[in-house]
């Protein structure tokens, strides 16, 4: 009888703590070869979760209404939806874009949201890799630089993205250790073009009214700017240590982009038309 008791307190304390997670850790599965992951928007704040000590804390805010806006608009065009990882908890509790040590610094409940962010990331990853081949991660970010650009992570450090182009395209080494290591293979352009070409991702962004880095028209940071290259989740979920799903870390800036839910639409619609012509030109697949 007692064994019975403990089994089912057992059972119940985890589905409790599934249930938990579920709503710390919104996971949506989808039928594109495209994954978001957006680990910074979330504001839940549970008194069981302690604050984390030290750290980036700040939010990236409107950042899950965008991805919602991107979600639709992605369905609309291409009659399908993108898989979705979404943490909803305050950056003060968890940060899923570092590593686990400082990510979660030791709370068990936090610990367990990470490892249920990167878990179902993969999972996504590993879907999209058995039903399509190849595919395309979006680690949707917010930035407040001075520069209010869309800025586009390629785990390419800002004084690197200054050098020539055939200084880019001859650097194997550097292109290995890129979150689009497999895209590069596969696409017909350059690296360099890849990264500022017309048809980059930066590129078709900026065609369709949004100031993009790196781009035609702004290769590189320019002296003292700003810029993020990325970090945690594109290296971990992208293509640098194989596989070939490749990753972006879409850094949205607050002017003209999250700050009005007209704006958030406006550039949910520019990307969705972008990753059309992104997947068809680099991957050589229609989305559709």
């Amino acid at each position: 009888m007692r064994i019975l008791f403990f089994l089912f307190v057992s059972a119940a304390a985890l589905q409790a703590q599934t249930a938990e997670l579920e709503t710390y850790i919104e996971v949506r599965h989808g039928t594109l070869p495209i994954v978001l992951t957006v680990p910074h928007g979330g504001s839940l704040k549970p008194a069981n979760v302690l604050a984390r000590r030290y750290g980036v804390t700040g939010t990236d805010s409107n950042t899950i209404p965008l991805a919602e806006m991107i979600i639709e608009e992605l369905e609309s065009r291409y009659g399908a939806r993108p898989h979705a990882i979404i943490s909803r908890l305050s950056r003060t509790r968890l940060d899923p874009n570092r590593d686990l040590e400082e990510a979660a610094q030791g709370d068990p409940t936090a610990v367990a949201a990470w490892h249920r962010f990167h878990d179902s990331a993969q999972k996504a990853c590993d879907t999209v890799m058995k039903k399509s081949g190849l595919g395309l991660l979006l680690d949707i970010h917010g930035h407040r630089h001075l520069e209010q650009r869309v800025e586009l992570g390629y785990l390419v450090k800002a004084d690197i993205l200054k050098h020539s182009d055939a200084e880019l395209n001859a650097d194997t080494a550097l292109i290995a250790s890129t979150c689009i290591r497999d895209l590069d293979k596969r696409s017909p352009q350059t690296f360099a073009e890849l990264l500022r070409g017309p048809q980059s991702l930066g590129g078709l962004l900026e065609f369709r009214g949004f100031r993009s880095l790196p781009s035609p028209t702004r290769p590189s940071p320019g002296f003292m700017a700003g810029y993020f290259s990325g970090v945690y989740d594109v290296a971990a979920h992208g293509s640098r240590s194989g596989g070939t799903v490749s990753a972006i870390q879409l850094e949205c800036p607050w002017n003209n982009v999250r700050d009005t839910p007209e704006n958030q639409r406006r550039f949910a619609v520019a990307l969705a038309d972008s990753l059309g012509i992104y997947f068809e030109v680099h991957f050589g697949r229609k989305l559709k």
